[in-house]
């Protein structure tokens, strides 16, 4: 790579294989893309291999004169689509390029992380696009490289075929939720559940980047919040702890069931009730974002719920299981999800003591952290904020503070959410 562009071998000479954005041969508007170089201050370039073009222009300072030869003018020019528009992506993988054995040049890639927003500026190659990573256009001039998402789908595709046995065993290893059900008196019970989607089983599903636009906050429509984590994380405490801290301002959903309505119960209060034949209705035509059976009742939280509580003008405050995730994202929702994630052994294991439960043996405390870790890498793509709860005081201060930034600040969501449910 030099002033902005790449080149390439083809046979004996040295061609320009890319130029790059914001680079100064950009600027220049004298090289093109397919130019042959012959010489380089009068040395000659022909039968040279790239790297000793690249070691030989390294070497060069003050003036550099060009001699090429013009790229064919009948070379189809890019799209004004290609040229000048800009597309927001989320990265759903991590990215560095000096692991990349195929990227043409390894000093011009741009490493992320999962979550990170890229501005793509540039699709032109089928295989390497230039972006910029949020954040950063101002202080790199220079675009860099990316694997496109088509060139990216190939390889996951292509790495499936070799290891096959490596994503089937993550599948196998889902952990299966529970049921949206609150209810305090059962909640002391250890429940056999079993959790459905109503979508059947997902289909094989290669994660690169995710199309994404500007949200900007809503007063009369919030978007709730879905905290995500294993089991005795503490999140249970953080969820109960907001809405008994801001009842005006939180809320949770009444779930539905399908047992009977006991004597001391109000219909819409403790519970939405409904027949089991009503309830096995509703699960057909996908009311439900998760649902469970225990002792031959229904329970489950439905999307008119979450609704409900919108409309009241409130902030939803949902405790849902991750294979919850991509149907709360498929609806209307908006949801915004926060992966409560445990600290090291002692830490987790001092909140554990302040939360009454100090009998919870190493190895519990281990299979919490498994369990988070394993979560992440399934389901991670779908997280918009990771909370680590290392104590319980300082963790709900983060929380409560994220979600006032997000009432107040623009946030970056799915493109069909804008374009669907504005």
């Amino acid at each position: 790579m030099f002033q902005g562009a790449t080149v390439k071998n083809e046979g004996d000479s040295v061609i320009i294989g890319r130029i790059v954005k914001g680079g100064a041969a950009e600027k220049s508007g004298l090289l093109h893309e397919g130019d042959e170089i012959v010489e380089v201050n009068g040395i000659d370039m022909r039968g040279k291999n790239v790297d000793d073009v690249s070691e030989i222009l390294a070497n060069m300072s003050g003036t550099i004169s060009f001699m090429v030869i013009p790229v064919s003018q009948e070379v189809i020019p890019p799209s004004p689509q290609q040229r000048t528009a800009t597309v927001h992506l989320r990265a759903l993988f991590n990215y560095d390029p000096e692991d990349d054995m195929y990227i043409p040049c390894p000093e011009l890639g741009i490493s992320f992380m999962k979550g990170d927003i890229l501005h793509v500026i540039n699709q032109e190659d089928p295989h390497w696009w230039q972006a910029y990573r949020e954040g950063e256009q101002e202080q790199q001039s220079l675009a860099g490289l990316i694997p496109s998402k088509t060139f990216q789908e190939q390889r996951e595709a292509a790495m499936h075929v070799l290891t096959p046995d490596g994503k089937e065993n993550k599948k196998k290893g889902k952990s299966c939720g529970t049921c949206g059900k609150k209810d305090k008196k059962k909640s002391k019970k250890k429940k056999k559940q079993s959790l459905y989607s109503g979508s059947g089983e997902d289909t094989e599903e290669y994660l690169t980047y995710e199309e994404v636009m500007r949200y900007y906050p809503q007063p009369n429509r919030k978007r709730p919040i879905v905290l995500i984590g294993p089991a005795n994380v503490g999140r249970q405490e953080l969820r109960d702890r907001l809405i008994n801290s801001h009842m005006d301002r939180f809320s949770i959903i009444v779930p539905h069931t399908s047992r009977p309505k006991k004597a001391d119960e109000t219909n819409g209060k403790e519970y939405h009730f409904i027949s089991r034949a009503i309830f096995e209705q509703d699960i057909q035509q996908g009311r439900f974002v998760e649902y469970g059976e225990f002792e031959k009742n229904y329970y489950g939280t439905t999307l008119d719920a979450i609704r409900r509580v919108i409309n009241q003008g409130k902030i939803c405050i949902l405790n849902l299981e991750p294979e919850s995730l991509k149907i709360m994202r498929s609806s209307d929702l908006k949801p915004y999800v926060i992966s409560v994630h445990p600290g090291n052994l002692e830490k987790l294991r001092q909140i554990h003591i302040k939360l009454g439960k100090s009998r919870t043996t190493d190895d519990e405390l281990k299979q919490i952290i498994d369990d988070a870790r394993e979560m992440e890498e399934v389901y991670g793509h779908y997280f918009d904020y990771v909370l680590v709860n290392t104590d319980m005081d300082l963790a709900y201060d983060e929380l409560l503070m994220e979600i006032n930034r997000i009432e107040m600040e623009p946030q970056w969501v799915p493109q069909e959410w804008v374009d669907n449910y504005m």
